[in-house]
């Protein structure tokens, strides 16, 4: 698969020798991170089978230019998928093509089957009613509100109305209310031939199925039975192979009625590691951004460059969030990128193996279905994008993270030595042994003390022990567990700190103390920032008092707290006040920088690949 940019659009353009075509048409928001996964392995798996994909991000979402909330843009999106057919068309001289799209992307493709070049579509739990959507949106949006700390809660507003981190304008929302498709097509200006749909719940897509059966298509419908395993937060999906299999299939069946003249066997390919495209450059008002490669396991990943870049100068690692790609939850990690080069910051927002656009962790290329986000392997990939800046000319490598992403910047800043500074937002763990499954980290997660502590003066949450529905047992460990810590933190002093040091070594830093003496022995600086009430705050407080007040006697390990920042920085204004300190932070570690004299190489590809 090759990255390359067409009018601004960032895309993946995969393999193939058919005359047959597919464009891929994202969902939207959250679920473009979330579905993204799906998306390239469904790409993969049509390559396979010899068929050219090209999957891309619409203008002002994913990796493309644009700023994503402003406006309506329903009417953009639906010409941008225009622009992918022309350019796969450019691409491989395909003469048909298939759209496929995964929830509102699968309306959309409905509503871009009109380009002449179409004459099929797969949709995957299409957007049927805009209204109904929006409810749906907007049922999230509360789930997570109730969910939040009590201060945080208190802090919400309801404008700009924005859910799971993605902003939605006034004029969007409207538009996106008066979606019918089933009405929309019967009025259609052309038809495809041929239509698969695979349904949320039975008979979900009745309208459009008659509408279009009304005009002489060919309908077929599918359950998509592991659908809701599969669309929720990266960190618990689950890849729906299933659905994606007979995806794929229907749409190898079209190839073969195109070619019933062609007798030689289908052919396949295994799936390639990602190549670079000279041109796949993406310019924004701010920045200069470049696909690269790098590190022995081909790393991929998107270098920022302010467009007044200063000689040296600080650079950003920004890790993976569970296992959401690189753009981070709804485009989250684009816009820190784009942000801090408005302050002249450069970074570089790449995958780690297994997640988003790198190899699959497993030698055979083989995808994991579902997220590792402790995995060693990801602490390895931070260094090594980190080791990769420093030889480019670096002066400070600075990692950064949310939750996990947090853990994996700051547990590679122990074994890295280019790795100078590290930015921790809400950090859980210091450490969190590799074997410990997600379940069982957040069974640990409920027994904290920012959830215990409220709940003592609950009758309700007592009514759950007396009648067995909770456990006392892990309640009480996880308060003498506290009260341990503690004690702990009041008797840890100089003794400690030497026997740490003699030790020495990764196999020791499996304790709070142990990990923030390695980075003061390493000289690594290091901000941690924790919104209030968050549950990561339950082992700061714990082992370096509250709010980590006893990290004053460190010189290089220190704690924010802040009564804005929800735990994922969804809330805009959350993001702004992480850049803020972000900032500040950054510009303290080093004297002014010069501008640069020499330009740099069009594309920043790894010599080590």
């Amino acid at each position: 698969m090759t990255p390359i940019v067409f009018g601004g659009r960032f895309g993946w353009l995969h393999v193939g020798q058919g005359s047959r075509g597919v464009v891929l048409c994202n969902p939207f928001g959250h679920e473009e991170a979330w579905g993204h996964k799906a998306m390239r392995y469904l790409a993969e798996e049509l390559s396979r089978r010899d068929i050219p994909v090209l999957r891309f991000d619409y203008l002002a979402t994913g990796d493309s230019v644009g700023i994503d909330h402003e406006s309506d843009r329903l009417d953009d999106f639906v010409a941008d998928i225009g622009a992918a057919v022309e350019r796969l068309r450019h691409e491989t001289g395909v003469t048909k093509v298939t759209l496929c799209g995964l929830r509102l992307g699968a309306t959309l493709a409905a509503l871009a089957s009109h380009h002449p070049l179409v004459d099929s579509l797969a949709l995957l739990a299409p957007v049927m009613n805009g209204r109904h959507y929006l409810r749906e949106l907007t049922a999230l949006r509360k789930t997570w509100v109730e969910n939040l700390p009590l201060d945080v809660r208190a802090r919400q507003i309801d404008s700009p109305f924005h859910v799971l981190g993605q902003v939605y304008s006034e004029a969007f929302r409207s538009r996106l209310s008066g979606i019918d498709l089933g009405r929309s097509m019967k009025s259609h200006s052309a038809m495809p031939k041929r239509v698969f749909v695979a349904d949320i719940r039975t008979g979900a897509s009745q309208s459009l199925c008659v509408a279009l059966r009304d005009r002489g298509v060919d309908v077929q419908t599918e359950s998509f039975d592991d659908y809701f395993e599969f669309m929720q937060e990266t960190a618990s999906s689950t890849l729906p192979e299933k659905t994606l299999k007979r995806t794929a299939q229907w749409i190898a069946r079209g190839v073969i009625e195109d070619e019933q003249s062609d007798h030689m066997p289908g052919r396949t390919r295994k799936a390639s590691r990602p190549s670079m495209s000279d041109d796949a450059i993406i310019e924004t008002p701010e920045a200069i951004e470049r696909p690269v490669i790098f590190g022995a396991a081909g790393l991929f990943g998107i270098l920022c460059e302010p467009r007044d870049r200063l000689a040296g100068g600080p650079v950003i690692v920004i890790t993976n969030t569970a296992g959401s790609v690189h753009q981070g939850d709804s485009r989250l990690s684009v816009r820190l990128a784009r942000e801090m080069a408005q302050r002249g910051i450069a970074s570089l927002r790449f995958d780690a193996r297994g997640i988003g656009d790198s190899p699959a962790r497993s030698p055979d290329g083989t995808l994991d279905t579902t997220a590792s986000i402790h995995a060693e392997s990801t602490i390895e990939d931070v260094g090594t994008a980190g080791a990769w800046l420093k030889r480019k000319g670096y002066d400070n490598v600075v990692a950064f993270g949310i939750c996990s992403g947090a853990y994996s910047a700051l547990r590679a800043s122990l074994v890295e030595p280019a790795i100078a500074a590290v930015i921790a937002v809400n950090l859980q763990r210091f450490y969190i042994p590799e074997r410990l499954t997600l379940q069982e980290l957040r069974n640990q997660r409920r027994n904290t003390m920012a959830r215990l502590g409220p709940a003592i003066l609950k009758p309700q949450k007592w009514w759950l022990v007396l009648s067995g529905q909770r456990g006392l047992k892990p309640i009480v460990k996880a308060f003498v567990s506290n009260a341990a810590a503690r004690l702990q933190s009041q008797m840890l002093g100089v003794t400690r700190r030497k026997a740490v040091q003699s030790r020495g070594g990764n196999e020791s830093l499996t304790d709070p103390h142990s990990v923030v003496h390695a980075l003061e022995r390493k000289g690594v600086r290091t901000l941690l920032v924790y919104g209030a009430g968050d549950e990561g705050l339950d082992q700061l407080n714990a082992h370096f008092g509250r709010h980590g007040k006893k990290l004053s006697r460190t010189t290089r390990v220190k704690a924010a707290v802040c009564g804005d920042v929800d735990h994922a920085l969804y809330d805009t204004r959350a993001l702004a006040s992480v850049i803020a300190l972000s900032e500040t932070f950054i510009h303290d570690l080093q004297p002014k920088s010069v501008p640069v004299v020499e330009a740099m190489a069009p594309l920043g590809v790894s010599q080590q690949l």
